[in-house]
């Protein structure tokens, strides 16, 4: 017997954050755990007036790209939420949605848009993890809980970590606390196995691309894209410790100067200490209160790698004001992508730059979940 509060429906497609939508008597209903053409007895969880949530009690019809995931945790562990997906669907929908995104925010903007690159790995492919400890239980976070789901391996992990995972959980037990221990493991640039807690005071190396079989594809493309053009300067703003800095340092040898730019005190540091040409200098600031002082000219390259809340109106509209000859914008969140797009051609437009966005390409970073990286090519016409 079916209760007031579930329903029938059929999943259209996925949304940004993974979840499939359906509509029901003109409510859009937001399903995780979802896969198109799915033909579901779902439960309403949250009711808004414009749109609803809502748990699978039944799976009546199952899509055709559903599939069983690999992974025994895959239900209970909150890592990966597409594992139910075949790879070729999974992909399918990134493609769309970075499509879609870019589309409904800028609908007049033209590009090429490129097929998405597939990752070299869709399983085994993560350099970094942030496992959790307590009270014996050793695993990540179940999903929507602070549950800890206890593993002895993760599909997505590459085993040079997860053959460590029994000794880290060994380290972490001997340290007898009772409050949860949040731990980061990563393989270091001289294929070390480390790890050590994540703190209030420390938070571990920062950030890095945690699928460096992808990156290298992703860091060709990015230096392919900003072409042989003869740059005076060249910027690389979220510079980390300088994943794209020293390619592009390599590759225009004849620019004036090369500029990275990181808040992450731990990245710089790591990034000052590669550095051995003269032309490169390592900033320690904020990108917006960096771009206040910053001296960007027509003959400039503009690189930038933004967290997955994107930048802000006031450093597009910089930038846009700066009319640097190209921009290579690489993203790991497709609304902030369109969001910043549409901040720099609506300003570009009012202060009469002749930009437009030349092409645009998804990449496969995160195989099994729902994050998608993308590049961005920004040029003056």
């Amino acid at each position: 017997m079916i209760s007031s509060s579930q329903i029938k429906i059929k999943i259209e497609k996925l949304a940004i954050g993974g979840a499939g939508i359906a509509r029901h008597d003109g409510l859009v209903i937001f399903v995780p755990q979802a896969a198109p053409e799915d033909e579901l007895l779902v439960e309403l969880t949250t009711k808004k007036k414009n749109f609803a949530e809502a748990r699978i009690v039944e799976i009546l019809k199952p899509g055709p790209a559903r599939r069983n995931p690999p992974c025994r945790y895959a239900h209970e562990c909150g890592g990966c939420n597409w594992q139910h997906l075949t790879e070729e669907e999974q992909r399918r929908q990134k493609e769309l949605l970075v499509l879609e995104t870019i589309k409904k925010f800028n609908p007049n903007l033209n590009f090429e848009y490129l097929p998405l690159q597939q990752s070299p790995r869709v399983l085994r492919y993560r350099n970094r993890i942030q496992p959790k400890f307590k009270d014996g239980k050793f695993g990540f976070f179940a999903r929507n809980s602070h549950e800890i789901v206890e593993i002895d391996d993760c599909l997505i992990t590459e085993e040079a970590l997860t053959n460590k995972f029994p000794e880290v959980k060994a380290w972490a037990e001997a340290k007898k606390s009772k409050d949860l221990q949040r731990l980061e493991m990563y393989i270091s640039d001289t294929e070390e196995v480390r790890y050590g807690l994540i703190t209030d005071e420390d938070d571990g190396i920062g950030f890095s691309q945690v699928n460096r079989f992808q990156n290298e594809d992703l860091l060709k493309t990015a230096l392919d894209w900003a072409g042989e053009d003869i740059y005076s300067q060249v910027f690389d703003l979220y510079a980390g410790s300088g994943n794209f800095t020293f390619p592009l340092a390599q590759k225009y040898k004849t620019a004036s100067s090369i500029t990275a730019v990181e808040l992450n005190p731990k990245l710089v540091e790591r990034g000052r200490a590669q550095s051995k040409d003269k032309r490169l200098h390592y900033f320690l600031s904020d990108v917006e209160s960096y771009m206040k002082r910053a001296s960007i000219s027509k003959q400039d390259l503009v690189v930038l790698d933004p967290p997955r809340a994107g930048a802000s109106e006031y450093i597009m509209r910089a930038l846009a004001a700066s009319q640097p000859k190209k921009i290579i914008y690489i993203s790991c969140h497709p609304v902030s992508l369109a969001r910043d797009l549409k901040w720099f051609f609506e300003y570009a437009e009012k202060m009469g730059r002749k930009y437009h966005l030349a092409k645009v390409q998804a990449f496969e970073m995160f195989p099994q979940t729902d994050h998608v990286e993308t590049i961005a090519e920004l040029r003056v016409d």
